[in-house]
Order: C-alpha cells, then structure tokens, then sequence
C-alpha cells in the first residue's frame, strides 16, 4: 500500500468526525435553545376577563403580549390561578402552534428544597455562641422522613424536620430544578415568524365564587320600598385579578365528576325610580350574564362588593299569612297559637313599578323605620331605619314576584281545629276544621290563610269564598279587627286517585 493510498482513508475519517463533531455541536446547541425557558408574568397582560359563577368556579381569559422568535418557544407563564384546572386549559394565537403545555405546580418550601436535595451535598451553617462568627460543615442529605438525617464524616446526626440539624441550619447549594415561587402555565409554541403577538390563555378555576345581597328600605307606610343590590365577589384562587372585566353568571351549571353545586306605573313613578347606573343583563345559554360596567381589581383573599342595581320607589304589599293551619290532609287535630308571617311582596316589572330585570338569587335584608328620630329625619321622615328580618330568594325573571317572608308577627296569632272527620272508602274522606284568628293590635289588619289541598279535593262548606292560588293551593283573606278575632270553617271532600 502507497503512502497516498494510507492518506485517504484518514482523509476520510477526519472529515466524518469533523462533520459529526459539526453535527452533535449543532445538535447540543438546538437542544440548548428548547430548554431554554422565559418568563412571561402579569406585566405583559393586555387584557383580562373573569367570568364567575355562583359556586366555587370562574374562567379567566388571560391576553398577553409577548415577543416571540421564530421557531420554538419555550415559555413559562405566571401570574395564574394557583386552583386551575389544567384539563380545561386553553392557548390561542395568530400564527402559532402548541406542542405541549402543563401546569407546573412544585413550588419553593423548606420541605421541597429538603426533599430535592436528597443524596446532596449540603452544608451545616453553625455561630458561635459568644462571638456570632459563622463556620460551615460539609454533610451528606440522606433522608427527611420525620426528620433530617445527614452524614458528616464518619458520624450520622439527625434534626428536625424543619431544616435545623447538628446544631446549626441547613444550606444549600441553590434551588433544586423545578421549583417554582408561584404556580405557572408552560408551553412549548411553535411560531411561523418572529415579532410581537397576542397570546390568550383560557381556563377554568376553583376560588372564585360571588353573590348577590340585597338591601330593602320600606318606608313608614309600608307602601314603597327602596331596593339596592350588591354583588359580593369572593377570591380564593391564589392570584390577583387587576382591573379585570368582570362578568357574572346567574343559574346553575353542572360539572361531571364534582360535586353538584349548591344547584302600568304612571309617569311620575317612572321618573322617581331614578335607576343608577348598574349591570346590564343579557342570556347566556340558560343563564342570565351581567355585565360589571367598570374594571375591577380583585386581590387574592379578598372580598369585594360592587354595585347590581339601585332602584327607587317600588310598590309594595304587606301580608299577614298563615300556612300551617290548614290540615286537610290529615295530621294534629290542634294546631296553635301560632304568630303570623310577616311577608312583603313587590312585581319584578318595570310597567309596575318594579326593577324590572332578572334578579340573581340572594339575601334580600329588610329596614323600617325605627322609634327614635336621627337629626335627619330617617327614612322617608321616619325613625331610625332597623333591620327587621330576611329572606332569601332564588333568582327572579323579569316579570315575576318577590315574595319576602321577614318575620312572625306575635301580635296576630291563629289556631285551628279539626271538628270532623268521616272516612266514606279507602279512597275517600271528608273533614272539617275551624281556624280563629286573633289581632292584637289598634288596629284591623288582613290575614291570608293558605292551605295545601291533597290531589282529588272538592269543597263541600265554606264560611267565605277562597282563592285559587295554584291547582292545589287556595287561600282565604279574612279581615281581622283592632283587639277582635275573626273565624274560618270549612268542610272538604278528598277522594285519592
């Protein structure tokens, strides 16, 4: 073999492993470019909007502006809800495809750090007791289960399980890989083209919850009512909101797999109302959306309160109203004394007066004027507004009524008594009672007596007329005098399908 012919075949090899050295470099460069992650946090946001349903869920959609380099991306976006949902999540952009994304969660604890570090080298940082000078002892981490256990030269020393150990605390070469000081979205994109864009992250939460509470200001006469209406916001998620557009969600939602949530006016009427600015409603699917017309900022662990709406003068009814004292289905042949409800009731309808839109469920909390005069003359030129009951209700349509049961009146009272009982068949019955009422007021009073009638019910006898208020509910109206009593019988007929 020539010198020549020797030459080439290292010729050959000399260039095959520049070309792989040329190769892996690159290679090992690529790879150093994917792992490289960048922060993306709150001050890139644009936008923010959080839509909050009544238990325990809200959506958040997040827009950011970010610079993005052609090609992959690796970012880790903080700044998120430390209860998200990671299935529910959701990355958007113009000209950029996700390769993956998860919700890194491992976050900066003494426990962590300890945990991470096993098998490390760690430090004892120990003073001295009279001079404060600090030395250090190199240590083997070997466990932290109940306690840290540590090898430092020949000897194993354990301490507690805070960190502090062979009379000194722990240090660490730096924070072990993964360890996050706040929760964060990563995701790996693939951008088109470098530049500036917009990405928007979209996902369910726990933590955020609202609802409504009401304030019922009725006056002397009992006639009006002011309603005020609040939305209390609620954040428990573990990250901030700042001047979010916020929207509210009234009705119920299901979620598989989680526990069921807790499922004509005149003119002048018309110009008293005085309506403030509040939220707007509209439908969303089955629910009712309400707009909050200007950002808010919702802390974490913060509890806000915004307003719903305000609204002036509405006709109202007072009630005295009974519903246990009717016992045609059978039951105690006494009922009583008992006091009377006290409920007020008002039309949720602009052409009566009322608000006149789709009010959320809620505590609707009720004030009349007290006995003692302010040095502004109360309400409506009254005493001292006093809170004098509340009720709850669920969420009212427009159109609909509000009934609110505040109290029992201990100055109405009634008692009922069954005065006959004939059983005509296994089907069939008849029964008869007799219910007095009792005013101990200075002055009358109407009184509204329901009963709850089984299916297959006929009256036979009664001593006035009743009112159907559903198919299986009636109602009597008796007017009760100043000091006096009025009575009520009736004989009805049941006859079971």
């Amino acid at each position: 073999m020539t010198r020549q012919m020797m030459r080439r075949p290292l010729a050959w090899f000399g260039a095959v492993v520049g070309g792989a050295c040329l190769l892996l470099g690159a290679l090992a460069a690529q790879a150093q470019e994917r792992a490289q992650e960048r922060e993306v946090g709150a001050e890139s946001r644009t936008a923010l909007t959080v839509t909050i349903y009544n238990r325990d869920l809200g959506l958040v959609r997040d827009i950011r502006r970010i610079d993005f380099e052609a090609g992959e991306n690796v970012l880790a976006l903080g700044d998120v809800s430390r209860l998200l949902r990671p299935e529910t999540l959701a990355l958007e952009g113009e000209g950029l495809s996700l390769l993956d994304q998860s919700f890194a969660f491992d976050l900066l604890s003494p426990q962590r750090i300890l945990e991470k570090s096993l098998g490390e080298t760690v430090w004892i940082v120990r003073s001295h007791p009279q001079t404060g000078e600090e030395t250090e002892v190199e240590a083997e981490l070997l466990s932290v289960a109940g306690g840290v256990v540590l090898r430092i030269g020949e000897r194993i020393e354990t301490g507690n399980a805070s960190g502090s150990a062979a009379g000194g605390r722990i240090a660490f070469r730096g924070v072990p890989e993964g360890l996050r000081r706040a929760p964060a979205l990563v995701a790996r994109l693939e951008s088109e083209q470098a530049g500036a864009r917009d990405l928007a992250i979209q996902y369910l939460t726990g933590g955020l919850t609202w609802q409504a509470d009401y304030r019922a200001e009725i006056n002397a006469a009992e006639d009006r009512l002011d309603l005020t209406g609040l939305v209390t916001l609620t954040n428990a998620s573990g990250a901030a909101y700042p001047d979010a557009r916020v929207r509210l969600v009234a009705g119920e939602v299901n979620q598989a797999g989680v526990s069921p949530l807790q499922r004509g006016a005149t003119a002048m009427m018309a110009e008293a109302m005085a309506p403030a600015p509040g939220m707007a409603a509209r439908t969303a699917g089955d629910q009712h959306l309400y707009e909050v017309p200007r950002p808010v900022s919702l802390a974490d662990r913060e509890t806000k309160q915004v307003l719903l709406l305000e609204s002036r003068g509405i006709p109202v009814e007072k009630e005295f109203r009974f519903e246990e004292l009717v016992q045609a289905q059978g039951g105690p042949e006494e009922v009583g004394p008992v006091s009377a409800a006290v409920v007020f009731r008002f039309d949720n309808d602009a052409a009566a007066g009322g608000p006149g839109q789709p009010l959320p469920g809620g505590i609707v909390r009720v004030y009349q004027p007290g006995g003692t005069k302010d040095g502004g003359g109360g309400v409506d030129g009254g005493g001292t507004p006093v809170f004098t009951g509340e009720d709850r209700i669920g969420h009212t349509p427009e159109g609909e009524e509000v009934r609110l049961a505040i109290a029992r009146a201990f100055d109405v009272t009634g008692r009922s008594r069954i005065t006959a009982y004939e059983r005509l068949s296994n089907k069939s019955y008849r029964t008869a009672q007799v219910i007095t009422l009792a005013n101990a007021k200075d002055e009358a009073v109407q009184v509204k007596v329901v009963g709850h009638l089984p299916p297959g019910w006929r009256m036979l006898e009664e001593s006035q007329p009743h009112a159907a208020e559903t198919a299986n509910r009636i109602a009597w109206t008796l007017d009760v005098p100043a000091g006096g009593e009025a009575e009520l019988t009736y004989r009805v007929q049941v006859t079971r399908p």
